[in-house]
C-alpha cells in the first residue's frame, strides 16, 4: 500500500501532515575539532538535512547532537555548523536537553532519585510530580527526567499555591460553574477539595468550597461580604471578615458573574463550532525513504517508492502500527464529519524519540489544540504532562499501561487498563466462591514481579493464610503443583506470569492433573498471543483472563466498519491471534485507531475541549472496547476501568463476561 497516498488523503479536512525526509544523502564531514577535552566533527547544514538524518549518518542519537548543539531542538538551518561528538568519546557526565520551561536529564548509570534532587536543587515532592513513574532506586540508563526552571531559567522547585477563598454553593450553582467564575481550572479546585467526588461533582446548597487563588503581591480590595463568608489569606491563618472589612486579597483572578447551569452534573453543551486536534503518533516517515532497496526481489518505481513484485508497497515495520490507527481515525473522521465536525487535524511524527516530540510540542500551533491523541510509548507519554497541564489540553493514551503515569496528571487519559487493573475484581470474584483452595503461582522472574505482588497483597486481604498457597518457580526446574491441589475441592490456580515458556510447562502439568483433580485456571491476556500455548490445555483447565479490548466478527458494527475499510484502504486490517468469531488479541490498531478518534472527537464536539469532568458519564458503543473513564484518585488523570472476562468452556466455547461494580455476569457467548 502507498504510504505517502495514504497520508494525503483529506476527506475535505485540513489535515497537516509531517513530511518523509526528501532523500538527501547526509555526507559526514571529515572536520574535526576538539572542544572543551572532547572531539566532535564539525558538520556544515546542507539543504533538506534533517536533525533526523543527520544523526544517522553520524551513527548518533538526536539528543547527541542536542546536548551539544542547544538551539537544534528548535531548529536547523542551511549553513549552520554543528558539533557532532565522535563516537567513540565517552558521553558527558550529566546529559541533558533544555526549552524555556524544563531541561530533561537524561539519566546515567548509577544515578538515582537523591542523586538528582542535590544535583538540582529540587525536593522529592517536585521530582515526582513531573516524573510520577520514577522509582525510588537507580535510574535506568538513558531515562529522561523532566526538571522544572524557574522563571529566571535555573532550576527551582515550583511552589504550590497556598491562598485560597471559601466559597458558599448557591442555588444551581455547579462546581464547573463555580471554577469558571473564578477563572480557575477546575481541576485545581478538585485538589483543593478532596471530600468532593470527582466522577461526580454534585454540590449542595451552602456547601463550603475552597478556590484556590495564586500567590502575589497583597493590595487592598474592598469587597462586599457577608456574615457567613471566611477569608483564607494563608494555610496557616484564618480571618473571620466582617460586612465592609477591607481585605487583602491577590489581585488575580477576580470573580466574575456567576454563569447559572441548568445540568446539575456541571456538563454543559459547548457551542464551539471548530476544534483543532493533534496526533502524535510513531511514524517513523524517514525510514520509509530509503536510498538503497531495504528488501531483496523490491524496485523502485517513478515516485522513488519501493515495491514487490506484485505491486504491494513496502512500509517500514516500524510504521505499521501508526498506519493502522491513522486509516481507523479516518474513517472515524469520516463517519463524524456527516455529524457535523469541522476540524484541522495535524498529524505529527514522534517515532519513539524525545526529541522528536520536543520539536513537535514546541511548534505554536500545538498550543492551541482542543485535543492530543498520543503519543504511544510510555516515556514520551510522561514528556507530555507538563506541557498539558500548562496549556490545559487533555491527551489520550492509546496503548500506554502504567498508572504511575496518571498521578498529578489531570489531563492524561489512558486507554488501556493493563494486567495489573484486573487483579482486585478478579480476587473479589473468587473469594465468593464456595469450597475453593487457591494457588498463586509466580515465576521467579522480575518482569512478573509486579502483578504477582499485586495479587498476592489482594489475596492476603481476602483469605486467611491457610485458604490459599504461594509458589515461587523457575522455568528450568518447575515443581509439580499437584501435590498443592485438593480433592473435593475447587483448585482456583492463578498464573500471573507472561513468560510463555513457563506458561506452557506449567499449564501442561496442571493439565495432566485435570483428570484427577477440578482446576479453574486464570491468568493473563497476553497469553492469547503465545505461539506455543495448547489451546486444548485452556479448555480443560476453564482458563479466564480480563482484557479491555476484544473484537466480536459476528458484530454488525464490526462488519459495516471492516467493509468501509475494504473500500477506502483495498486491504484488511493487519489480522492477529484469534479465536473463532473473536479476537483475542489486546487490541488492533485500526480498531483502536478507529474507537479512540470516534470516541474523544464526541465528547469534545458535546461538551468542547475542557470535557474531562464529563467523561465518566459519557458512554458510547465501540469496536473492541467500551470506555468507562474515571480518576484513580483525585488528583489523577483518567483510565479506563472497563473489563470483560473470557472464560474457555470445556465445550470449546469462549464465554466472555463483564465485571460491573466488582462482580461478574455473563454478556454473550459465542
Amino acid at each position: 500500500m502507498n504510504l505517502l497516498r495514504i497520508l494525503i488523503l483529506c476527506l475535505t479536512f485540513v489535515f497537516v501532515v509531517q513530511p518523509a525526509d526528501s532523500q538527501v544523502t547526509v555526507v559526514p564531514s571529515k572536520k574535526k575539532a576538539v572542544i572543551d577535552g572532547r572531539s566532535f566533527y564539525l558538520h556544515t547544514v546542507q539543504p533538506g538535512e534533517t536533525l533526523y538524518s543527520i544523526a544517522k549518518a553520524y551513527n548518533v542519537l538526536q539528543r547527541d547532537i542536542v546536548f551539544n548543539n542547544p538551539e537544534a531542538l528548535e531548529s536547523i538551518k542551511a549553513g549552520e555548523e554543528l558539533k557532532i561528538p565522535v563516537k567513540t568519546d565517552s558521553a558527558p557526565a550529566v546529559g541533558m536537553l533544555q526549552s524555556a520551561q524544563y531541561i530533561y536529564h537524561i539519566a546515567e548509570k548509577g544515578q538515582t532519585v537523591d542523586w538528582l534532587m542535590q544535583n538540582y536543587n529540587i525536593t522529592q515532592e517536585e521530582l515526582l510530580r513531573y516524573n510520577p513513574d520514577l522509582e525510588h532506586s537507580a535510574l535506568q540508563a538513558g531515562q529522561v527526567v523532566t526538571i522544572p526552571k524557574n522563571t529566571n531559567g535555573t532550576v527551582q522547585p515550583s511552589k504550590p499555591k497556598v491562598a485560597h477563598v471559601a466559597h458558599v454553593v448557591k442555588r444551581r450553582e455547579t462546581l464547573f460553574s463555580i471554577a469558571k467564575s473564578y477563572n480557575v481550572d477546575l481541576n485545581e479546585v478538585l485538589e483543593m477539595n478532596p471530600d468532593i467526588n470527582a466522577n461526580n461533582p454534585v454540590l449542595k446548597i451552602g456547601q463550603e468550597i475552597k478556590i484556590p487563588l495564586p500567590d502575589a503581591a497583597p493590595i487592598s480590595i474592598p469587597i462586599e461580604v457577608s456574615k457567613a463568608d471566611t477569608i483564607i489569606i494563608r494555610q496557616d491563618l484564618q480571618t473571620s471578615a466582617r460586612v465592609n472589612d477591607n481585605i487583602y486579597l491577590p489581585s488575580q483572578p477576580v470573580p466574575v458573574e456567576h454563569v447559572d447551569v441548568d445540568d446539575t452534573s456541571g456538563c454543559v453543551e459547548t457551542s464551539q463550532k471548530e476544534f483543532r486536534i493533534a496526533m502524535l503518533l510513531p511514524w517513523f516517515l524517514a525510514e520509509n525513504a530509503p536510498a538503497s532497496p531495504p528488501d531483496s526481489g523490491l524496485v523502485k518505481d517513478a515516485d522513488g517508492r519501493f515495491r514487490y513484485s506484485d505491486g504491494r508497497y513496502w512500509i517500514h515495520p516500524n510504521s505499521v502500527n501508526a498506519l493502522e490507527f491513522y486509516q481507523g481515525a479516518l474513517l472515524a473522521i469520516d463517519t463524524l464529519k456527516k455529524q457535523g465536525l469541522n476540524a484541522k487535524i495535524h498529524f505529527l511524527d514522534t517515532m519513539r524519540d524525545t526529541v522528536m516530540l520536543l520539536q513537535a510540542l514546541k511548534r505554536p500551533v500545538m498550543k492551541d489544540m482542543d485535543l492530543i491523541i498520543g503519543p504511544f510509548a510510555r516515556d514520551l507519554v510522561n514528556q507530555v504532562a507538563p506541557f498539558a497541564r500548562e496549556n490545559r489540553i487533555y491527551y489520550v493514551s492509546p496503548t500506554s499501561v502504567n498508572a504511575a503515569s496518571l498521578k498529578n496528571n489531570p489531563y492524561l487519559m489512558q486507554v488501556n487498563a493493563g494486567e495489573i487493573n484486573a487483579v482486585n475484581p478478579m480476587v473479589s470474584f473468587i473469594a465468593k466462591q464456595k469450597n475453593i483452595h487457591v494457588t498463586l503461582i509466580g515465576n521467579n522472574s522480575d518482569i512478573d514481579r509486579t502483578v504477582f505482588d499485586a495479587y498476592l497483597n489482594r489475596l492476603k486481604t481476602a483469605f486467611a493464610d491457610s485458604a490459599f498457597t504461594t509458589l515461587r518457580m523457575r522455568s528450568d526446574s518447575l515443581q509439580d503443583p499437584s501435590r498443592y491441589l485438593k480433592k473435593g475441592r475447587t483448585n482456583v490456580v492463578i498464573i500471573p506470569s507472561a513468560d510463555e515458556v513457563f506458561v506452557n510447562n506449567i499449564t501442561g502439568k496442571l493439565n495432566s492433573s485435570a483428570h484427577s483433580y477440578n482446576i479453574n485456571l486464570y491468568g493473563l491476556a497476553s497469553w492469547t498471543k503465545f505461539v506455543n500455548l495448547d489451546l486444548e490445555y485452556l479448555h480443560t483447565l476453564e482458563f479466564r483472563y480480563a482484557s479491555s479490548f476484544y473484537i466480536d466478527y459476528d458484530d454488525q458494527h464490526v462488519q459495516s466498519f471492516l467493509q468501509q475499510f475494504r473500500k477506502m484502504y483495498a486491504t484488511e486490517p493487519t489480522m492477529t491471534t484469534g479465536y473463532g468469531s473473536i479476537s483475542l488479541n489486546p487490541y488492533q490498531y485500526a480498531f483502536l485507531g478507529y474507537d479512540v478518534t470516534f470516541y474523544f472527537v464526541s465528547l469534545m464536539m458535546k461538551y468542547g475541549k475542557d470535557f474531562g469532568h464529563c467523561a465518566p458519564s459519557f458512554r458510547m458503543p465501540a469496536l473492541q472496547s467500551d470506555f468507562h473513564f474515571n480518576r484513580i484518585d483525585p488528583y489523577s488523570g483518567f483510565m479506563n476501568t472497563h473489563l470483560d472476562i473470557y472464560r474457555y468452556g470445556k465445550d470449546y466455547t469462549i464465554v466472555k463476561e463483564r465485571i460491573e461494580n466488582g462482580e461478574w455476569s455473563i454478556k454473550n457467548q459465542k
